[in-house]
C-alpha cells in the first residue's frame, strides 16, 4: 500500500505550478506514494536517495529527475549527510502538445518504468534553475511563459544527456576533480586563486577549459557556488545577512546584492522572509 498525493492539497486555489525548496536529513525518509500529477525534482545539495519503482538510485547535485503520476517513490538523504532539492509539480494539461508527446514517447521508450535521470552542465543547470527560483515572483500571465521554458529546457538537458553518452564525450579529469574540490566551502571562499592552484593549470587554460565544457568563466562558477551557499544559509540559519555575505567569500557587499537580486529576483532578506516553505512528502 502507498499513499496517493492530490496537486490540489499543495497549491492555492489560482495556482498552476507548485514550486517548494525542500532539506532533508539522513533520518528522513519520505512515505511511499503516487500522485494525480506530474512532478520535476532539482537536486541543489548532497546526495539524494531515490526509490522508484522497486529500483533505487543514487543522484548528485544538479541531477534532475522526472516523475509521472503512476510512479511509486519515496527519497531520503545519504547517511550522514543533507540533501536540498527544489520540487516542481503541475498537471498534464499544463504542456504544449510538443511536450505532451515527448514525455509519452519516452515512457514508452523506457518500457513505461520511471525515466532515467539527468544531469545539468552548469550552463544548462543555471539557465533552467535561475527559471525555476523566479517563475512563482512573476505575475500570473508571465508565469506560463517561465513554465514552458523550464520545461524545453529539461527536453534538451536529457537529449544532450543521451547524446553525450552515445559521443562518450569526456570532460578532462583534471577538471572534474578540480571542481569537485573547488565545490568545498574552504576553497570556494577563496575564489579564483585557488581554483588555479588545485587545477594545477594556468589561467589561460582553466579559463578556455571552463568555456567550452561548461560554458562559464571560472569567476562564474565560483560566485554561483557562493550564490548556492548563501541561499542555503540564508533559508537554513538565522545568522545575519552581512555575517552570511562574508562567510561565502564575497568582499564586496553592494556587488554581491546585485548578484544575488539578478539570480533571485529578491534581495536576501526578501529572499528569507518568502522563501521558508517545506514541501512534505
Amino acid at each position: 500500500m502507498h499513499d496517493h498525493l492530490l496537486l490540489k492539497d499543495f497549491m492555492k486555489d489560482d495556482e498552476k505550478y507548485y514550486v517548494a525548496k525542500s532539506l532533508f536529513s539522513s533520518n528522513i525518509k519520505s512515505n511511499l506514494h503516487s500522485h494525480d500529477f506530474y512532478e520535476m525534482f532539482f537536486v541543489e545539495k548532497g546526495t539524494f536517495i531515490h526509490y522508484i519503482n522497486n529500483e533505487k538510485y543514487y543522484l548528485p547535485v544538479q541531477s534532475i529527475q522526472f516523475i509521472y503520476p503512476d510512479d511509486t517513490h519515496c527519497f531520503s538523504a545519504k547517511k550522514d549527510k543533507e540533501t536540498t532539492i527544489t520540487n516542481l509539480a503541475f498537471y498534464f494539461s499544463e504542456l504544449d502538445d510538443k511536450c505532451k508527446s515527448f514525455f509519452n514517447r519516452i515512457r514508452q521508450e523506457n518500457s513505461n518504468k520511471g525515466i532515467p535521470s539527468v544531469y545539468a552542465l552548469d550552463y544548462q543547470w543555471n539557465s533552467i534553475f535561475s527559471k525555476l527560483g523566479k517563475i512563482k515572483q512573476m505575475p500570473v500571465e508571465v508565469q506560463e511563459y517561465y513554465f514552458q521554458s523550464i520545461i524545453y529546457d529539461y527536453i534538451f538537458i536529457y537529449n544532450t544527456n543521451k547524446l553525450s553518452a552515445m559521443n562518450n564525450e569526456i570532460i578532462p579529469g583534471w577538471l572534474q576533480s578540480a571542481k569537485e574540490e573547488m565545490k568545498k566551502q574552504d576553497n570556494f571562499v577563496l575564489g579564483l586563486k585557488r581554483f588555479i592552484e588545485i587545477s594545477g593549470k594556468s589561467h589561460e587554460h582553466l579559463s578556455r577549459q571552463m568555456k567550452k565544457y561548461y560554458n562559464q568563466t571560472p569567476a562564474q562558477w565560483i560566485n554561483q557556488l557562493r550564490l548556492e551557499k548563501m541561499e542555503i544559509l540564508l533559508l537554513t540559519t538565522n545568522m545575519d545577512i552581512l555575517d552570511i555575505v562574508y562567510e561565502v567569500g564575497f568582499h564586496n557587499v553592494s556587488y554581491c546584492y546585485s548578484l544575488f537580486k539578478k539570480k533571485n529576483l529578491l534581495p536576501p532578506k526578501e529572499f528569507r522572509e518568502g522563501n521558508r516553505r517545506i514541501f512534505n512528502a
